[in-house]
């Protein structure tokens, strides 16, 4: 039986933690509105929880309210939606989601080190397709944005959004299948 190695545990952890701080860095950022960056603190607290804890319940509210508190922080400072920065906490709180999940996964495991190695792997495949990806859209989104009138940019943001959250759901539901499983 191997032993376990503590410190591969803390790696998950700091990148849960380094996630939340981020969220946080990029609501406040957004806003200085004392109740917006409350609510993002109720985030945090929330988050930290789910690192401490190993929750999954607790991430995915902590997600919920950070995104609530930085979409506020949109809205109230009038702000021009840009790529970058709503792209930097989009994946804030996916590497969020996926620390506390590793933390959940790995609780009493006893061979920690390829499941962590296996799963940062995944991670920066993620990470690397989102931005490429996201970079691509935005080549492609300039000369559209030229052809389409303004009455079709919501509808192709929500179509956008939806995608997105469509190939989030395969990640997760293949994870869970097993198909993502270190060996």
């Amino acid at each position: 039986m191997a032993a376990r190695a503590p410190g591969e545990r803390g790696v998950s952890r700091a990148l849960a933690v380094a996630a939340v701080l981020g969220a946080l860095a990029l609501v406040r950022l957004a806003t200085a509105v004392p109740a917006v960056l409350q609510a993002a603190l109720v985030g945090v607290a929330l988050a930290a929880l789910a690192i401490a804890m190993g929750w999954r319940w607790a991430a995915s509210a902590a997600a919920v309210v950070l995104l609530v508190a930085y979409a506020a922080a949109l809205c109230i400072e009038d702000r021009r939606l840009a790529v970058e920065p709503a792209l930097a906490f989009g994946l804030t709180l996916v590497l969020l989601l996926g620390a506390v999940d590793l933390i959940a996964r790995t609780r009493g495991a006893h061979l920690v080190g390829p499941v962590v190695a296996a799963t940062l792997g995944r991670w920066l495949a993620l990470v690397g397709g989102t931005v490429a990806a996201a970079l691509v859209a935005l080549a492609l989104a300039g000369g559209l944005a030229v052809a389409l009138p303004s009455t079709v940019a919501p509808l192709l943001a929500a179509a956008g959004a939806l995608a997105g959250i469509w190939v989030l759901a395969a990640l997760i539901r293949r994870a869970g299948a097993g198909g993502g499983s270190a060996r």
